[in-house]
């Protein structure tokens, strides 16, 4: 009989290949044009590992990621700019801020539940967005806020797509890892409990309002860090990319890949960069293929794609382990 793997080893297989693969990347794609598409990676990566710790194991619905995604980028933008301190200071702080205005909205946000809490969320990634348009003198409006430097730490300058991907993976990577080990924590499993029971796990003792505003908190702060990334990638920032739509696509792509799940938020990147580059000419009907793929896909899979095979995976161990 094959023994199963323990679920902090097959922990560390995963990250093994994750980590494998990011290091090896750059070395079988060639061209600043594929090494920014890697970079868009890692920045996916990032995102759907952050929504992953609200959404997938808090079990809260959380729109707010697209527009603490754009705080975080229009924050080292902004910073960067101005030359306010070092350059890579505007970096650092990016995630800062966010994560600070994560705590400001889930306060209040987080003491709703279901539908209420969802819509509070979605209310913060709007007057976000609208900021991002709106503020003219401070980001450019839609025109966009131009003149962001060119990120440097110390004497080294990372002024191409590759020196930004070496940035990239490695955040990324150690992202997942955290997530991961906070999955496991007894933080994480009490977390979890509290969105399978929310009252069985206060009336164990369970801190619930305070470990999802630790989650949300943490979310934010990986949404600023992909927004900086995305920043110093393309030397300028636009509203675009922060509106209601992004926050749906990264919700529905997460569910698809797996929620609640280590490998979701990477099987989730995949497939969204996998979206933006079969649907790059078809920008009109990518709300339409994105929302039949949902619908497709929960009715098929209900756990996402790595949730059902992690099911299936389960029900062959249990199957084995039957007595004959």
């Amino acid at each position: 009989m094959s023994r199963p793997l323990s679920e902090p080893r097959f922990r560390l297989i995963v990250l093994a290949l994750v980590g494998a693969g990011l290091a090896a990347a750059p070395f079988l794609f060639h061209g600043d044009y594929e090494h920014g598409l890697l970079v868009g990676f890692c920045i996916n990566l990032l995102l759907l590992t952050g929504l992953n710790l609200i959404n997938g194991y808090a079990g809260q619905v959380s729109l707010a990621q697209a527009g603490f995604y754009g705080l975080g980028a229009y924050a080292a933008g902004i910073l960067g700019a101005e030359a306010i301190g070092p350059i890579w200071l505007s970096f650092v702080a990016a995630p800062l801020v966010v994560a600070a205005a994560s705590v400001i909205v889930g306060l209040p946000s987080l003491r709703l539940r279901g539908l209420y809490f969802t819509m509070a969320s979605l209310g913060a990634g709007v007057v976000l967005f609208l900021l991002f348009g709106r503020a003219v003198s401070l980001t450019g409006g839609p025109n966009g806020l131009l003149g962001v430097p060119i990120l440097e730490f110390g004497s080294l300058i990372l002024d191409t797509p590759t020196r930004i991907y070496w940035l990239a993976a490695p955040l990324a990577f150690l992202g997942l890892a955290f997530a991961g080990w906070f999955a496991a924590s007894r933080w994480g499993l009490a977390l979890r409990a509290a969105a399978t029971s929310e009252p069985a796990a206060a009336a164990a003792g369970v801190p619930v309002f305070r470990l999802r505003l630790i989650a949300f908190t943490l979310s934010g702060a990986y949404a600023g860090l992909a927004g900086a990334l995305e920043t110093y990638e393309n030397g300028f920032v636009s509203p675009e990319p922060f509106g209601f739509f992004a926050a749906v696509t990264l919700l529905v792509v997460l569910t698809l890949a797996g929620a609640g799940t280590l490998l979701g938020p990477v099987v989730g990147a995949g497939l969204l960069f996998a979206l933006d580059e079969l649907l790059a000419d078809a920008s009109d009907v990518r709300p339409l293929i994105i929302g039949l793929l949902f619908l497709v896909t929960v009715q098929a899979l209900p756990h996402g794609v790595v949730g059902t095979l992690s099911d299936w995976r389960r029900g062959r161990r249990e199957a084995r382990e039957v007595p004959r």
